[in-house]
């Protein structure tokens, strides 16, 4: 037989929950920094954006998002200790939100020896309000320990190496 007219619509729903907003920042420095002293907790310098929708960086250092909501933060940091100092020289990396330390965020790593490299990389998550700002930061044992930036090279040929991406 023939189908039947169609019937009436119904009620609409209530909306589903949301999806993902897509709020994201990409930043990296290209410059080697150096702590001018030891013992000194310093934020982390970021001098290039990659990407960013609803997340910034201000003065140099403070990640600041312009939506409220929860936040993966992943960081990598290229460690050298360039030389002097000896075995055991201890790095200190931690999370401060609006200018405080973040409670239980703090990470020691030490360099075995002169010269070596090593990455620091880990990811942090935290409920942020519009207008909050993150920093890095990083201590040292001895300065002659760098966040560490290098160039493109030709032979083979590659991209440049960040100090820092976060």
């Amino acid at each position: 037989g023939v189908d039947g007219a169609t019937g009436l619509t119904g009620a609409t729903g209530p909306t589903g929950a949301g999806g993902a907003n897509g709020y994201v920042g990409a930043f990296y420095d290209t410059l080697t920094r150096q702590a001018s002293v030891a013992n000194i907790g310093y934020p982390i310098q970021l001098n290039t954006t990659d990407i960013s929708n609803g997340v910034s960086v201000q003065n140099g250092t403070q990640i600041t998002v312009a939506n409220t909501g929860t936040y993966d933060i992943q960081f990598s940091l290229q460690l050298h200790n360039t030389g002097g100092g000896g075995a055991g020289t201890e790095v200190t990396i931690w999370l401060a939100k609006n200018g405080t330390n973040v409670d239980w965020s703090n990470t020691n790593i030490t360099l075995a020896n002169n010269n070596t490299l090593q990455v620091a990389a880990w990811n942090f998550v935290e409920e942020l309000n519009a207008g909050d700002f993150l920093e890095l930061k990083i201590n040292v044992t001895d300065t002659n320990i760098v966040i560490f930036a290098e160039p493109p090279a030709s032979s083979p040929t590659r991209p440049g190496i960040p100090s820092s991406i976060i």
